[in-house]
């Protein structure tokens, strides 16, 4: 079995290694080099197009995904409350242990919910902290290269913001 993986290039983790000789991970997109920017181009290109969620999220991946943030989780319930839902019912305490299980350790969706504008304020504080401690970079740092040789760079920013 070859079991593709989309971990791309600039991602500091490992995935899934396989103890088992049938089964053999495969990382394109390491292997390729493509990166975050490079999927989202491949997404243009093809007219698939980028991902509505990425409007809310910052990651691709299950509604329920537990490497979720809480503000994302928030989103979620804005966006697709059936989902939110769903994923909220999931979460159990066990009769035999008493142990709970929820999508964020100790902490259950319905408490999200109760919290919701705090952990919005606080994103939007930690976004402003973010900016505020970044330094001063050229524009072609902030946009990006631009790849003279590939005419689909040629409409990003004109020849001034390239030099």
């Amino acid at each position: 079995v070859h079991s593709y993986i989309g971990i791309r290039a600039e991602e500091d983790r490992i995935g899934y290694i396989s103890h088992n000789p049938n089964i053999k991970p495969i990382y394109p997109f390491k292997e390729d080099g493509i990166t975050k920017k490079d999927v989202f181009k491949i997404l243009e290109k093809s007219g698939v197009g980028i991902p509505d969620y990425y409007k809310w999220r910052s990651r691709s991946g299950c509604y329920f995904c537990f490497y979720q943030r809480k503000a994302e989780w928030v989103r979620l319930r804005q966006h697709h409350p059936d989902l939110f839902e769903k994923a909220q019912n999931y979460e159990k305490t066990s009769s035999d242990t008493q142990r709970a299980f929820t999508w964020i350790q100790g902490l259950p969706l319905s408490e999200i919910v109760k919290r919701e504008s705090d952990i919005l304020n606080r994103e939007e504080e930690n976004k402003k902290r973010r900016l505020a401690n970044t330094k001063n970079r050229p524009l072609s740092q902030v946009f990006g290269a631009i790849d003279l040789d590939d005419e689909d760079d040629w409409d990003t920013s004109c020849i001034i913001c390239y030099l």
